[in-house]
């Protein structure tokens, strides 16, 4: 009978200094949330539709270059997209809609887009 008394004990002093551990790691976290300024922000409700369907080549606008012509560059990109799509046999129905320049960054910045770019290959 001793044992098991004291293997209740046990249990339930456990089970309080675990509870009052996550008691003061919360008011630690809302205390830092609210030292720092940072408030948590809340997500949209997720609404349940059904995808819209794609639009087609023809219904697409065609955005207009703002400094140059680069109607080239952007049948050669085009043409290279295609070409590995068709030899990996995907049939996504993938449209290139829109080409821009990536923004210019740091030499960091720069490598760790090429490393995310080629490790897929």
């Amino acid at each position: 009978m001793d044992r098991l008394v004291l293997g209740l004990s046990t249990t339930v002093i456990g089970m309080l200094v675990v509870f009052f551990g996550l008691v003061i790691l919360i008011v630690c976290i809302y205390g830092m949330t609210s030292i720092t300024g940072r408030k948590g922000k809340k997500a949209a409700p997720v609404t349940k539709e059904a995808p819209a369907p794609a639009p087609t080549a023809q219904e697409m606008p065609v955005e207009e270059a703002e400094e140059e012509d680069n109607g080239a560059v952007v049948a050669a990109i085009t043409a290279a997209i295609a070409a590995i799509f068709e030899n990996e046999k995907n049939e996504s129905g993938f449209i290139v809609r829109r080409i821009r320049r990536s923004a210019p960054g740091t030499a960091r910045a720069h490598a760790a887009r090429d490393e995310q770019m080629y490790s897929r290959l």
